[in-house]
């Protein structure tokens, strides 16, 4: 019986660390996705863009910077 409770909590450990494992793997990924974004962002500004959908979350980023400047205006008051 004692064997058998070591047993599962090594299994429940090791789960625990792939779990654990895959939440970092996906937070590295989310954050190259992160950089992808930027870059392309970057390259809206400078050459424009072609893609009316890709135009639309240009305009909501930049609703959302002119929200940001806003408050930070605020702050700085």
């Amino acid at each position: 019986m004692t064997e058998e409770a070591i047993d599962k909590t090594q299994e429940l450990a090791g789960t625990a660390k792939l779990k654990l494992k895959m939440k970092n793997l996906e937070s590295d990924r989310d954050d190259v996705f992160r950089d992808l974004g930027k870059y392309y962002y970057q390259q809206i500004q400078t050459l424009g863009v072609v893609d009316e959908e890709v135009m639309d979350i240009y305009r909501h980023i930049e609703e959302y910077n002119q929200k940001i400047a806003e408050l930070k205006q605020l702050l700085d008051e």
